[in-house]
Order: structure tokens, then sequence, then C-alpha cells
């Protein structure tokens, strides 16, 4: 079978103990390989599940979120003018243009656009790498979001095509549980192992696995409810499940 992982260090302890071998994707291609075939069953941004209901169904189990300082997705200070974005992020563009008014123009490196723009989001493992290497920033949109919504931000969630097998999925979110609960129990490996992979330190990693969180409860639905109405984006996701 396969499955679909955002090839970002928040979705380590996911995958690590799961004996899954998930294709490694970014945002943008995440919904693309759902889309064209190449798995059923994926981590995708909540807008493009949004954008895509009528093809896909949301499975309310697990999603990749914060509430609260997310340390990966800041708008890190620049030397130049203007608002730029890196170009694989949705979600949190949109959080910082509808809650801060301001359009930021998209861009593919970072490092280059702190140059040329007063501002710069960065999500990710470059966030991540920024943050340890001391890049100053202006504003954590997990924080930001937290103090004028009050709600979890949601960044990615789980969702499956409708021509499923229940056979499959149920096999995918047991392994993804029983990752998450080896994670729990002893999440040292987990961070020694995100920590090299990346390039950063493990201390980083430590507090940044304590920002990011997994499990969907009403808390969390109702943040996507919310998260979605702000955004501007039609509510139209089906939940398999008692969590609608």
């Amino acid at each position: 079978m396969s499955i679909i992982r955002l090839k970002y260090a928040h979705s380590d302890p996911l995958f690590y103990y799961s004996g899954l071998n998930p294709i490694w994707a970014g945002n943008n291609e995440s919904i693309k390989l759902l889309l064209e075939g190449k798995a059923r069953i994926g981590f995708v941004p909540l807008t493009y599940a949004a954008y895509n209901c009528n093809l896909l169904y949301v499975i309310p189990s697990f999603a990749i979120y914060s509430d609260g300082p997310v340390i990966s997705a800041r708008l890190f200070k620049g030397s130049g003018m203007g608002y730029a974005a890196v170009s694989d992020t949705s979600v949190n563009a949109l959080a910082v243009k509808r809650l801060l008014g301001i359009d930021l123009r998209v861009i593919d490196n970072p490092y280059a656009a702190l140059r040329d723009f007063g501002a710069v989001l960065v999500i990710g493992d470059d966030a991540l790498r920024m943050v340890d290497a001391g890049y100053p920033y202006i504003i954590d949109v997990g924080e930001l979001w937290r103090e004028r919504v009050g709600l979890p931000l949601i960044y990615a969630v789980m969702a499956v095509t409708r021509n499923y097998e229940e056979h499959e999925l149920s096999t995918v979110i047991n392994a993804i549980e029983r990752s998450l609960e080896l994670f729990e129990e002893d999440p040292e490996p987990v961070i020694q192992y995100t920590a090299g992979r990346i390039g950063v330190s493990k201390e980083l990693i430590r507090q940044y696995f304590k920002a990011i969180r997994y499990r969907v409860d009403d808390r969390v639905i109702s943040g996507i409810n919310e998260e979605l109405r702000i955004f501007g984006i039609n509510n139209c996701l089906e939940f398999l499940g008692n969590k609608a």
C-alpha cells in the first residue's frame, strides 16, 4: 500500500515506528499525488483538502496542528522592503494574510529573499534551521493564531480518496497510532533522528515536538471549521466516523 507523508520534521513521529514505507512529499505535491492516484491515503494541507472536498474524505484520527507557538512557521525579519512567503505554504500564508492584512509575494529561496524583503514567511525544516541559527523573526504564526483566534491552527489533515479500501485504511491508522504511542513513551530516538536528518540541535527538536500535536478531538474539529471560515474557503469537508 502507498501512503503520503509530508516531508517535514513534524511528520517524523507519525511514521518513525510505523513500519510503513510512505511517499515523502511537500505540501503542494501531496495533494497532487493523491488526486493522481499515486496513493489513496495521505496527509495534505487543510486548505487543499477543503478545495478538493468532493474527491476526498477527512479521517478524524490524526492531524498536524499547534495550539500556540509552532516554531516552524515564522515571519523572519529581512533587510529589504515588503513581504514574501515560500512557495510551499498555503495554510500559514493565508493565516498571515487574513490576520495581518498583508500580501505575500511567492519566492523559492528564503535565504536570498531575506535580502530583498522586509519579512519572509518560512515554514518547515528551513524555518527550524533559521531558528537554530538565530535568525531574528517578527511573528510566530502559531502564536499569532492562538492570540487572535483562540483555537488550534491546523496545518494538515489525514485524507483518503473516495475509492479507499477499509482494510488498507485500518492498517495505516493502526500503524500510525503505534508509532505515536512509541514516540510518546520515549521521544528521544525520534528527536535524535530528526535533529540529525535536518541538521539542527536536539534541544530545538525537543521543544518543537512539544509544540506539534497530532490527535484530533472536538476542539480540533472546531478549529478546522473556524480556520476555513476565516480563510474564506467553502467548508464542504466530509469526515469518516462520528467527528463531523
